[in-house]
């Protein structure tokens, strides 16, 4: 996913894949070695644990496990973006909070999937999620996984957090990101569905 040359994240992350063992358990030198060629390869930054991590798979000590990895042989400073978002806020919480403590720099929550909260669930969600931490939060708005999107109102209401920082927009609403854009100043980082 790319973005202009202020994000602030990088310009390029990759979502990084979590790489497992023949007997399911994570691959941890897998992942640092995964980690440093991405870096060595035009990224700028990575997301560990999210969605295409397999986290909706992994435990909670796994992910705090694989961004400890991760931190040891990347370059100090490197922004490491935490997949923290479940359909449980207070899953989220505690997943925000183990992030921090392993070291993330930053944390993702995408929108609650499956249980399709109304604008104003997503609101309270995000805002709870984002006043726990001092850490930015980017949001990830993909409603072909989640089953509904973050409305542009919703993104500029949330936009005022001072903690939410980011997007990353797999929707390919060009007319709403156009408006998120023009209306916020939010950093758009563009994913695939």
């Amino acid at each position: 996913m790319t973005t202009p040359a202020t994000a602030p994240f990088g310009r390029v992350l990759t979502a990084m894949v979590t790489p497992m063992n023949a007997d399911g358990s994570i691959d941890l030198p897998g992942g640092q070695r995964l980690a440093e060629y991405l870096l060595a390869n035009g990224n700028d930054g990575l997301i560990i644990n999210g969605t295409t991590g397999e986290s909706p798979t992994t435990t909670d000590k796994e992910n705090a496990d694989l961004i400890r990895a991760v931190l040891e042989v990347v370059p100090s400073g490197t922004p490491i973006v935490a997949g923290v978002g479940t359909n449980d806020t207070a899953h989220t919480l505690r997943l925000a909070d183990d992030a921090a403590k392993a070291g993330a720099t930053g944390l993702l929550v995408v929108t609650p999937y499956y249980n399709k909260p109304p604008q104003a669930g997503l609101i309270a969600h995000f805002e709870k999620v984002a006043n726990s931490t001092d850490l930015p939060v980017m949001l990830y708005d993909i409603p072909g996984r989640s089953g509904v999107p973050i409305a542009p109102e919703t993104l500029i209401a949330l936009s005022k957090h001072p903690q939410i920082i980011a997007v990353k927009d797999a929707k390919g609403d060009i007319m709403s990101t156009s408006l998120v854009i023009e209306e916020t100043d939010l950093a758009y980082y563009s994913g695939d569905d």
